[in-house]
């Protein structure tokens, strides 16, 4: 496995160190294929909730990075905390990667329908209140990028 900037996860205080110090010297931009690491990392809560509310500094999020958030959303085996976490963010990180003028336009609008079905797969299926209320506003502010691209 290629190493990356937050090293062994298994030490989790140190990766929360380092996820903090990008974080705050707004350099995590340049870590998105680490922090996606950190979200897909299922051993450790604490790590994927930090790097969850990292990515919400996120200036110019890659599709990568706001597909694994999108995939976070979807998953039913997680809690739903961390789920609505991930609904909050996707809410935040659609229209900045729509407005990104580096990504391709075609893989974007790709990218913001796909995520749009699966919002709205999630919203007709059963689900408690205050997921679905999360559901709802990030369904919403998809509406409005897809009505503006």
């Amino acid at each position: 496995m290629k190493d990356h900037i937050f090293g062994n996860l298994m030490d989790w205080c140190n990766a929360l160190n380092t996820l903090t110090r990008l974080r705050d010297s707004a350099t995590l931009d340049d870590h998105q294929d680490a922090l996606i690491h950190l979200l897909c990392y299922d051993e450790n809560w604490l790590l994927r909730e930090a790097a969850v509310e990292a990515a919400l500094t996120l200036r110019k999020p890659s599709i990568e990075t706001v597909k694994q958030i999108v995939q976070l959303v979807k998953r039913d085996d997680l809690y739903y905390n961390i789920r609505i976490m991930a609904t909050e963010v996707l809410s935040t990180l659609i229209p900045m990667v729509m407005e990104n003028k580096k990504l391709n336009k075609d893989l974007v609008r790709v990218f913001i329908n796909e995520a749009n079905q699966n919002v709205s797969a999630l919203l007709s299926s059963p689900a408690p209140p205050i997921f679905h209320d999360a559901l709802d506003v990030t369904y919403k502010q998809i509406q409005k990028v897809v009505e503006t691209a």
